[in-house]
Formats: C-alpha cells, structure tokens, sequence
C-alpha cells in the first residue's frame, strides 16, 4: 500500500497523515492492549470458538444422518451461536465495545458467517462424519487469524501422541511464534486447568479441552482409542501485548 501526500501539505499536516498510514499498515499501536485487557480479550475469544463449535456438535447427529437440512442455513446457526453466547456470558452477543473488543467480534462474526456459507452445501448432504467440530473449528480459526495478524490468534490443537492430522501440532498452527514452546509444553502434558503465561509482547491462553460422546466415536473410526470426559486437546489464544 503506498502512502500519497499532496505536495501541497505542509510537514505540519504530513507527519500525522504518514503516522496514521503507517499504524493502518503495520497492524498498528491501537491493535495492541496492555496485559489486563489482553486477558479479558484471551478468555472472550475463547468463548466465541466454543460456543460456535458447540452449535456443530449439536447438529451431529443430523449431520450424520443427512437430515440437517434447513438446520443448516448460516442465518438459522448463527442466531444459535448468539443464544449460546448470551447464556454462556450472561449477556447478548454484539459487536460494540472498545476498539479492540469491536474489530475482534466482527472479525469473528465474520469468518463464521464465512465458514458456515462454505460449508452448508456438505452439511445439508450430510452423512456419516461428513462435517465434524474439530473441522469446524479449524476452517473458523484459518479465517478468523488471517484477518487478525498481529493483534490476535486462536489455534486449536493435541498433544503429539494423539494427534489424527499432523497439521494442527503445535510446532504447525503456531509457527513462527516464540511461544512455541511453552504452548508445546502445555499440550503435551495436557493439565485440566486454564491457564495463560506472557513472554515478552505475547500472551498465550491455554483452554483445555474434553472429548464429547461424538468425538470418541469419531476418532474410533480413525483408529483412535479414547475416552469420554478425557483430555481432547486445548484451544490456545495468543494476544499481542503492549
């Protein structure tokens, strides 16, 4: 993107107009937020990816059986996502609030309504794990961090011994991150606890994640033996900090 002055601005007028290019450019300062505010944002985003993935869990089963149908219009599960929302919150799901708060729910808003349009056609077909959470999920957080870069990450993941795709180990959906190691770590050792740990201009969120009835059943199919109730993987948010 190139920046244009008119040669008629003085440098009194210019050094502003090239300040804020150049933060509309970078990602910018108004992108990032201290510490506290990254942690309430950590915590927010996590909600919105789980809330949004439990309304694909609850259309498994007629997913499965081809029978979705008009259940699966974008419009119809995104107005499920908002009343999941608001009960988990205690409050409605919208997308005013502080700049950060603002650009983070209609980014969100966004690549949801732009996963679940791709998809619609495969979940009216449906059929036997034709559109699962994990997939949901993973096509969501794509979108959702390719208009976020810089400011905030999700990524979705499981400890190495049980991944099924290769292409959410940490080492993959986190790379080029210094966090890569302390989210490795925790993964792998796969702790039942929320936690988060800053470094440097970054700060991770760790969400731990529990296999459902479905995903048991899904990952037998893959030859995956597992639990229900027992770890599933973790949802890692990472925010950069100022």
């Amino acid at each position: 993107m190139a920046l244009r002055i008119p040669r008629s601005s003085s440098v009194r007028f210019a050094a502003p107009l090239v300040a804020a290019a150049l933060a509309i450019v970078s990602g910018s300062v108004s992108a990032q937020v201290d510490e506290p505010r990254a942690r309430v944002a950590a915590s927010e985003f996590a909600m919105l990816v789980g809330e949004a993935t439990a309304v694909i869990g609850g259309l498994q089963d007629d997913i499965n059986a081809g029978k979705a149908g008009p259940k699966a219009v974008p419009d119809a599960l995104i107005q499920s996502f908002e009343q999941r929302y608001a009960k988990a919150a205690g409050k409605p799901f919208s997308e005013k609030g502080d700049e950060f708060d603002t650009e983070l729910k209609k980014a969100f808003l966004s690549a949801l309504r732009e996963t679940l349009t791709k998809h619609q056609p495969t979940m009216a077909k449906g059929g036997q794990d034709a559109f699962v959470p994990a997939y949901f999920r993973a096509e969501l957080l794509k979108r959702f961090n390719a208009s976020s870069k810089g400011r905030i990450q999700g990524y979705a993941t499981m400890r190495d011994s049980e991944l099924i795709n290769a292409d959410w180990a940490v080492t993959n959906v986190m790379k080029g991150s210094p966090l890569v190691p302390e989210a490795t770590k925790l993964v792998n050792e796969g702790p039942l606890a929320a936690t988060m740990i800053r470094k440097g201009d970054r700060l991770l969120s760790y969400t731990p994640m529990k296999l459902g009835a479905a995903c048991v059943a899904c990952h037998a199919r893959n030859g995956m033996q597992q639990k229900e109730g027992a770890y599933g993987g973790a949802l890692l948010v990472e925010v950069w900090v100022r």
